[in-house]
């Protein structure tokens, strides 16, 4: 018993230590662009380069049997972000490696727990997704004997055994050079008025947005949204169907489209938007009112039956924390739910959060519990429209 005091105790001082690198890090580099934070992470974490090759703390517990964290997640940029953010300092921390399963899919993870061949440890799941995880227990309860509850927030916990990470916005983008001045599109709306704001346009290939932005172009109100008009819907997606340049699945896809100019007004998340106006150069401004808002709607778990739960376990206890939220925010641009983090992050980019007050106030936040209830009708419908 004191044995295990000692070693929870070391594991405590880790845990310190790598907090204090992460904010470190995030200080000295306000004011720098996204490739020299990747840079500074990479000098505060030296031989991070590959997770396999990571040196084991000085305080490491992982006994050299441990099984790895499996960790089921998008892939990408969004890949890459979360090794960086989460996965390479827990490895530092504890000396367990990470592996990853990509792209994220919740049929595939649904499929493996209604087989009972659960392969992954810690998954990332949002939107309406995280409604149905919880229907059909697939989440294991979270273990507050690993966990450190106290680097929470209430606002984490919402949907129970799920730790909430971030949050996201789904945006209109318009081109600065085909809209200098004042007079450029500022709601949905005005996305849908081809004759006010001619354009070459381009929307997601996912019926939750398009929906979405359909409703609010035909002006339907916050508080009268739900229970959605489905047919209210699709005949407003008939209006700018025949305007409509292109339907893009792969965030990289849209990303490409601004950089190189392809596009007039587009629809996008806004982590992907940012990263392509600051990083990428590409002449666009984000309008912020009406942005389609998550509401913190994702949570980071462990599914029933993992392989590694003890690991799991470790793994969560790191996602939640202030320091890991902030870099994360830091190289997607998706705000943390870690209301902590925020105050990590300079002003300039707290701004550019979906959650920063002036943000949400012009937001409309989507009802995930309608979209669970009736996701799958949906999407039949939607692919059904956008092949007639």
């Amino acid at each position: 018993m004191i044995h295990q005091r000692n070693r929870d105790k070391a594991q405590e001082m880790d845990v310190d230590d790598i907090c204090a690198r992460l904010r470190m890090v995030l200080l000295e580099t306000r004011g720098s662009n996204r490739r020299q934070f990747i840079k500074a992470l990479g000098r505060a974490f030296a031989g991070s380069t590959a997770l396999s090759m990571l040196p084991r703390g000085k305080h490491a517990t992982a006994a050299p049997a441990e099984l790895p964290v499996t960790a089921f997640v998008f892939g990408g940029a969004w890949k890459k972000s979360a090794m960086a953010a989460f996965g390479e300092p827990f490895t530092k921390q504890t000396g367990i490696p990470v592996v990853y399963q990509d792209p994220y899919t919740f049929p595939k993870l649904r499929a493996m727990h209604e087989a009972k061949t659960m392969q992954v440890d810690v998954v990332s799941v949002q939107g309406g997704e995280i409604f149905q995880a919880k229907r059909m227990n697939m989440i294991m309860p979270l273990d507050f004997t690993v966990i450190d509850r106290s680097a929470l927030s209430d606002r984490q916990l919402r949907h129970g055994n799920a730790i909430g990470g971030h949050t996201l916005s789904h945006v209109i983008c318009y081109n600065k050079k085909k809209w200098p001045g004042q007079h450029h599109p500022r709601s949905w709306a005005d996305f849908w008025d081809v004759q006010k704001f001619p354009g070459r346009r381009v929307l997601r290939r996912e019926e939750i947005w398009a929906t979405e932005a359909a409703l609010k172009a035909d002006g339907v109100k916050d508080d009268e949204f739900y229970p959605i008009d489905v047919a209210r819907a699709f005949r407003s997606l008939d209006r700018i169907k025949p305007h409509i340049k292109a339907w893009y699945a792969d965030n990289s896809q849209a990303q490409q489209m601004m950089e190189q100019e392809e596009v007039d007004l587009i629809a996008m998340m806004n982590g992907r938007a940012i990263d392509t106006i600051l990083n990428g150069n590409a002449p666009f401004d984000i309008v912020w009112n009406e942005a389609i808002c998550e509401g913190g709607v994702q949570g980071w778990l462990a599914p029933m039956g993992c392989p590694n739960p003890k690991g799991a376990m470790k793994f969560l206890d790191v996602v939640g924390r202030a320091e890991y939220q902030a870099v994360f925010a830091r190289l997607m641009y998706y705000a943390p739910q870690n209301p902590k983090a925020v105050d990590l992050l300079e002003p300039a980019i707290a701004k550019l959060m979906s959650t920063h007050p002036e943000n949400e106030k012009v937001a409309h936040n989507i009802n995930y519990a309608w979209w669970a209830d009736n996701l799958p009708m949906m999407q039949r419908r939607f692919q059904q429209w956008l092949q007639s």
